[in-house]
């Protein structure tokens, strides 16, 4: 148990600003978690958490915006969710961008829709900070107030088999390489089946060839 929460507090600041760059709510908590710990102080990791929480709706949002025709861009649009988040951007446009972040399941589809929206890069900046600062306020927040009950938790946990802390720790890598898959998967799983439909497209114009390379021999026996 000491193990992990060594692990925890020796590579803190990249498991907060990776976790909220990607995802959000949990790795915000775990910054708290640490400051409580005194492994950092928590204006830190309550800056990480904001620059996290920035640049990633600030990617997924200009990446919207100035590649629409992309296919990962396009297979969000074709989503239920999409036309949920799309109906609130119309309704409240500037309200959308500081409380989507707090709406599970819409974050991705909300920024999708708001890079397809007439909203202007600079006014979703400014509203873009407002939420992510106050969005990291408020777990990191949560995460110092309650860290001793999370500190009651490892306590427990640390009585438990050594083989039960692995899995944990298995379980907690296999949600960061998750949330990374869920956000950036597609892309990857695109250029897989793309270059396999590509390779099967060429198998397919050989087969001719290769079909009429006995027949000649044969011809040429025959003579």
């Amino acid at each position: 148990m000491n193990e992990i929460l060594a692990l925890i507090d020796r590579f803190g600041l990249g498991i907060v600003f990776i976790g909220t760059f990607f995802e959000g709510e949990v790795f915000a908590i775990i910054g708290g978690f640490l400051s409580y710990r005194g492994a950092y102080p928590i204006w830190l990791m309550t800056g990480l958490a904001f620059v996290g929480s920035f640049c990633g709706d600030l990617a997924v949002f200009l990446f919207a915006r100035y590649f629409s025709d992309n296919r990962w861009v396009v297979r969000w649009t074709k989503k239920p969710k999409f036309a949920k988040a799309l109906r609130l951007v119309d309704r409240f446009q500037a309200y959308f961008v500081i409380v989507n972040r707090y709406v599970y399941g819409l974050r991705m589809p909300g920024l999708v829709a708001l890079g397809l929206s007439s909203i202007s890069v600079p006014r979703f900046l400014v509203l873009n900070f407002i939420g992510a600062g106050i969005w990291a306020s408020i777990f990191t927040t949560i995460g110092f107030v309650f860290g001793y009950s999370i500190s009651s938790v490892f306590q427990r946990l640390e009585m438990m088999e050594h083989n039960v802390m692995i899995g944990l720790g298995v379980i907690a890598v296999a949600l960061v390489v998750f949330f990374a898959w869920q956000q950036g998967g597609s892309v990857i799983r695109d250029r897989l089946f793309s270059r396999r439909d590509n390779r099967d497209e060429k198998d397919a114009e050989l087969q001719p060839v290769r079909s009429r390379a006995p027949a000649r021999s044969d011809q040429g026996s025959s003579e």
